[in-house]
């Protein structure tokens, strides 16, 4: 687990360096979905990676804005989020964790988006499709060995364009993270909140 003191500082570091390099607003993507190959690292980088398929940092940090941006006008905000974006690999893309998160925030936040890595899903589904303690017990060590989390709470979202999963997104310490992280996945890459699941027939 990582420790709170140098979680923090590796958010803050990121921080600083992506308000330096990268667009201070978040593109208006809207309703249409976009492109795969608009979203992905340049060719140029995946020759040094060897990887192509994943975002890129400049809509990284623009997903983190449009998040920040979220949690600024929401109707009983303004609220700080933990807000972390990660590579398919699991590596910290951007992050941002606000002003009034406290540690376990920014380390459910960090965990959500492990969980949508691992589980290609997102932390809801998970948790609905586990909803009794016996069920999520045999499963709380899950993609520890891998670095990864198993984690039952919303706001972990794959990153998901033309079926090829780019990254993922955690949101926590809030009270509406996963709207929060949908928020900032359809401002700037248009990918929409999935409707929810038809009820069962009786």
């Amino acid at each position: 687990m990582m420790h709170t003191s140098r979680l923090t500082s590796t958010v803050a570091a990121i921080a600083i360096a992506a308000a330096l390099l990268a667009p201070s607003a978040a593109s208006a993507q809207g309703a249409t979905p976009m492109p795969l190959a608009k979203a992905i690292v340049s060719d140029q980088v995946a020759q040094t990676t060897l990887f192509k398929y994943q975002l890129s940092s400049t809509l990284a940090r623009q997903i983190v804005n449009a998040c920040i941006e979220f949690g600024r006008t929401q109707k009983d905000g303004p609220r700080g989020y933990a807000i972390f974006v990660l590579a398919p690999n699991g590596d910290i893309l951007d992050a941002n964790v606000g002003d009034g998160v406290v540690p376990i925030g920014a380390e459910t936040g960090l965990m959500k988006a492990k969980t949508a890595l691992y589980a290609r899903t997102p932390s809801s589904v998970v948790a609905s499709r586990f909803p009794t303690l016996e069920g999520r017990a045999i499963r709380m060590d899950l993609g520890k060995e891998q670095g990864l989390s198993y984690y039952f709470v919303g706001g972990g979202v794959p990153i998901v364009l033309e079926n090829q999963m780019i990254g993922a997104i955690g949101v926590g310490g809030g009270n509406m993270d996963e709207a929060c992280a949908y928020h900032g996945l359809r401002t700037v890459l248009g990918i929409q909140t999935p409707p929810p699941p038809a009820a069962p027939a009786k």
